[in-house]
């Protein structure tokens, strides 16, 4: 059973998107009970140019990180990208609240030892059987910057991946509760849902329940993008939903499918299903699964792991105009995965 802590109802989200070629979009709900405003930004990363310029959507983040008032707090399994350990420093040195949470496996590399060494707390997980992998950012308690990506350079230089900006302070309280639980290492249920926007925490939630209740009521596509996909229960799902004439396709990062021998890429592809492996040398790192016009994002890879052991968070955005975006950003890696298959 998920507890949920609070209910959100919606009246007005407003989604901002870092592509030029994208107008504002609304949407309004009326409802009868409280006000609540929540704004979310989606961009996805670039894939070439020269990350030392600084031109990414890293510079987004840096420059929210910048406009600090009192607190900053870091979730994310790793970090190599100094201009935003540097935005951190500065924001510690400007007298804000900063702290950082991170993997036993990546607490003593170079950058988090650089904050420590400069009185920012660092705390990492003590399990050494799961992974402290969210990749979440709490600004002022009522930003969160979520998605995929760590807080690399090839984050946002060189995957695939996206990264949503979530301006709300009760989705930022969410947030902020699951911090001082991974801080604590206490979990407590606390799936946050409202008509637009889930927020789902692991191993405390069951996402991947939610999931297959999400596939289950898909009516026309699933499109999926997964660095990591070995859930036999959601590969048997997606496989049931195409028996159903529901059209479902994918795309899985091919260095991470050749590493795992529970990959559900061949059982897939078996059933009939158009699956292809990444055109991208480097990694698809997106955890993606767009069911007709709604978004499952985060940091949340589809396996069993991530859903019973490691420390994750995950997002199920319900926006046509968030849909299309995704679904855009989809067909671009596809038709990529899809030409490179036929070489």
């Amino acid at each position: 059973m998920i507890a949920v802590r609070w209910l959100l109802p919606l009246l007005f989200i407003s989604i901002f998107f870092g592509c030029a070629d994208v107008e504002r979009s609304t949407v309004t709900q009326n409802t009868p009970q409280q006000t609540t405003q929540i704004a979310i930004d989606v961009w996805f990363s670039q894939t070439s140019g020269n990350y030392h310029e600084g031109d990414g959507i890293d510079r987004l983040l840096i420059e929210d990180i910048g406009r600090a008032r009192k607190s900053v707090r870091v979730a994310v399994y790793a970090m190599t990208n100094d201009r935003i350990r540097d935005a951190l420093l500065h924001a510690h040195q400007r007298g804000i609240s900063v702290e950082v949470i991170t993997d036993s496996a990546n607490y003593f590399s170079d950058d988090f030892k650089r904050l420590r060494e400069n009185g920012i707390p660092v705390y990492s997980d003590t399990d050494e059987n799961a992974l402290m992998h969210d990749k979440f950012t709490i600004i002022d308690d009522h930003v969160v910057w979520s998605g995929s990506c760590n807080y690399t350079y090839y984050a946002f230089y060189r995957n695939n991946e996206n990264l949503v900006r979530i301006e709300s302070e009760r989705v930022a309280s969410a947030y902020g509760r699951e911090f001082e639980e991974l801080r604590k290492e206490a979990y407590l249920e606390q799936a946050c849902i409202c008509s637009s926007l889930e927020v789902w925490f692991s191993p405390e939630d069951d996402f991947e329940q939610r999931i297959l209740q999400l596939i289950e009521h898909a009516q026309k596509r699933i499109d999926f993008l997964a660095f990591a996909f070995t859930s036999k229960p959601i590969a048997e799902a997606l496989i049931a939903k195409q028996q159903e004439g529901v059209a479902v396709r994918g795309v899985f990062d091919e260095k991470q499918n050749s590493y795992q021998k529970s990959s559900k890429y061949s059982m897939l592809r078996e059933n009939g299903i158009p699956v292809y492996l990444d055109a991208n040398k480097f990694t698809l790192h997106d955890k993606v699964m767009i069911i007709d016009d709604l978004v499952i994002t985060g940091s949340y890879n589809f396996t069993q792991k991530a859903n019973d052991t490691n420390n994750e968070n995950g997002l199920v955005i319900r926006e046509k105009s968030v849909a299309v975006l995704y679904e855009r950003e989809f067909m671009k890696i596809y038709t990529l995965a899809q030409q490179g298959a036929q070489e």
